[in-house]
């Protein structure tokens, strides 16, 4: 059946309700106490995890499935609820200026609504269409992990996709997309409280805005991605981290190392934040109290860490192959896979990067906003401790920019920076709520469109008719993925059960049937080796039958001129692709 608004924003919204819930029980367990705002936005981050893992156990035992999910999400709300009717009244943070709460309202509402409505929209940007939604499409499928089904993307950590498998199962792919979106508002709520527990209330609520309106964060917060989320939970543990360096709660260090590892599960990348936490606590002279900090973040690393060691023989899968070999992907295709992310493919000079970064954003691809060349500034926060420990953990945490070079690897970072650029111009009269404005306006996506460059990853408009289903949602996706076209003919033709070779990566997520991606796994490797061989009868004995090709590929030409010699016959072509069958 297809999704509808209704169904999408429920799916939504009870994977966000459950999250509340179980981090409302949480938070009264280990009896921490924060001010009123504080702990809802806390409960949620840590209540996701709890989640997380829930659904990981589920999975592992095949029983991921729809009811399993309604009844024990009512029953985490049910109790929830009861535990708040003896919980007293929570003291609220000091207020920000009225002037400051009147502009943050306003951009928030704002982008929130434009953000969420892109998100309710079908899901097409391509890693969300692609391996995220499609790994928790065969999830769905399978009412658990998919064992027989070895790709590098399958073998990543996916705590966030345990998530969107939640919301997936109730709402399909746009639901999954409006759990990001929850994330992404949580963030600059996070920077605001952050401010108005530590002091500088103004300068916290122009970083929430430079961020929610960064356009990167735009449109990876509103997709099925988790660059947004990550960059949330990592700047929770750093929130977390201030507090319990002014109260010294050994609970909360359990708190924060259960979201360091839940960093983990969500990206490996974000596992940055686990030493970054450790080094913080012996700082502050605290060695006796690291034990509970690993005890929080084992509870969510061991897991994903057992999953790929007992079913892949590698426990970090699909990386370090050279000390944990195994037959699904070699020493040698994780090389040229990192090799190839860690440069600019398509930028000629590194002068050209920081206008690409934050203006232009066609080659890299996406940007930060133009007000993110005025970043230098943000040394001057130096002076103060608060800006050095922003600075020094925007730093660590734009680590794994410098090897994956896309902008949104350094959406992690873009919160600490600008809360840095916020303090180092506290004192300049009218500054910060002139670039604040600033940065509003010309970060929303029809001002956008007028000087970035038409291919930079971006979000394009309001599309309020697809979002509410008024158009079709077959058109929308056809109109903006070229694969969709061949999706009847691929069910039609393809037996379920079978696999399909490609030698790019498909939107997997609107795609009942396994894809076989060349460079993704040792199976991909083989049937390419073979295919520059032109032995498709040993493809065949594989069990692939059928190749999905792209005009650019390098075979491409040879296939279309003799599929005879080939031994394939042609099913169907749209879009600048070729589906065949292998007789």
């Amino acid at each position: 059946m297809a999704p509808t608004p209704v169904t999408a924003i429920f799916g939504a919204g009870f994977t966000v309700a459950v999250s509340l819930a179980l981090g409302f029980l949480l938070l009264g367990c280990l009896r921490l106490e924060f001010h009123r705002t504080e702990a809802a936005l806390f409960a949620f981050v840590s209540g996701s995890a709890c989640l997380s893992l829930g659904v990981f156990l589920l999975c592992l035992v095949h029983q991921a499935r729809p009811v399993a999910f309604a009844f024990l999400g009512a029953a985490a709300i049910g109790c929830a609820i009861w535990q708040a009717r003896k919980q007293p009244e929570r003291a609220a943070l000091r207020a920000t200026p009225a002037a400051w709460s009147a502009l943050f309202g306003i951009v928030f509402l704002a982008f929130f609504l434009c953000y969420s409505i892109n998100g309710l929209a079908p899901e097409v940007s391509p890693d969300g269409s692609g391996y995220h939604l499609g790994n928790v499409a065969r999830y769905a499928r399978t009412a658990g992990f998919a064992w027989d089904f070895h790709s590098i993307y399958a073998s990543l950590s996916q705590g966030m996709e345990m998530l969107f498998l939640v919301a997936f199962s109730f709402g399909k792919q746009s639901a999954a997309a409006l759990v990001e979106v929850a994330f992404q508002a949580v963030l600059p709520l996070l920077m605001v409280c952050y401010g108005r527990r530590f002091g500088f209330p103004r300068a916290a609520s122009f970083a929430a805005i430079l961020t929610l309106a960064c356009p990167v964060v735009g449109i990876a917060g509103s997709s099925a991605y988790v660059d947004v989320s990550v960059a949330t939970l990592l700047f929770a543990v750093f929130y977390l981290l201030q507090v319990w360096d002014e109260i010294k709660q050994p609970n909360l260090l359990l708190l924060t190392g259960l979201i360091c590892g839940f960093c983990y599960g969500v990206k490996y990348t974000a596992g940055i934040v686990l030493p970054f936490a450790i080094g913080f606590v012996l700082w502050r002279r605290a060695a006796r109290q690291v034990p509970v900090l690993l005890l929080g973040a084992a509870i969510l690393i061991t897991p994903w860490v057992l999953r790929n060691w007992l079913w892949l023989g590698n426990p970090i899968a699909p990386f370090l192959n050279h000390w944990f070999p195994n037959p699904y992907w070699t020493d040698s295709m994780e090389l040229s896979y990192l090799s190839g992310l860690a440069h600019y493919p398509h930028v000629k000079s590194y002068f050209d990067i920081p206008l690409q970064l934050t203006v232009i954003g066609g080659l890299v691809p996406g940007f930060l906003g133009p007000i993110f060349l005025l970043a230098p500034l943000s040394l001057l926060a130096l002076r103060q401790p608060q800006g050095r420990r922003l600075l020094l953990a925007g730093a660590i945490f734009a680590i794994p920019a410098l090897f994956n070079t896309e902008v949104r690897f350094l959406i992690p970072s873009v919160p600490f920076l600008a809360l840095a650029m916020g303090l180092a111009l506290a004192r300049s009269w009218g500054v910060l709520p002139a670039l604040a404005v600033f940065h509003a306006v010309i970060s929303w996506p029809s001002v956008v469109n007028v000087y970035c460059d038409p291919n930079a990853w971006r979000i394009r408009g309001l599309p309020v008719r697809a979002a509410l289903r008024l158009e079709p949602e077959s058109t929308y996706i056809a109109a903006h993925i070229g694969d969709y076209a061949l999706k009847a003919t691929i069910e039609e033709a393809v037996p379920p059960g079978q696999p399909i070779f490609s030698f790019a990566g498909r939107p997997a997520a609107y795609f009942d049937r396994d894809i076989i991606v060349g460079y993704e796994s040792s199976l991909g490797e083989q049937v390419s080796q073979l295919l520059d061989r032109q032995a498709t009868g040993e493809v065949k004995a594989l069990g692939i039958r059928y190749l999905w090709i792209n005009d650019s590929d390098g075979l491409a030409a040879a296939l279309r001129s003799d599929p005879k010699s080939w031994g394939i016959r042609q099913l169907a072509e749209a879009n600048g692709t070729t589906f065949y069958r292998i007789d």
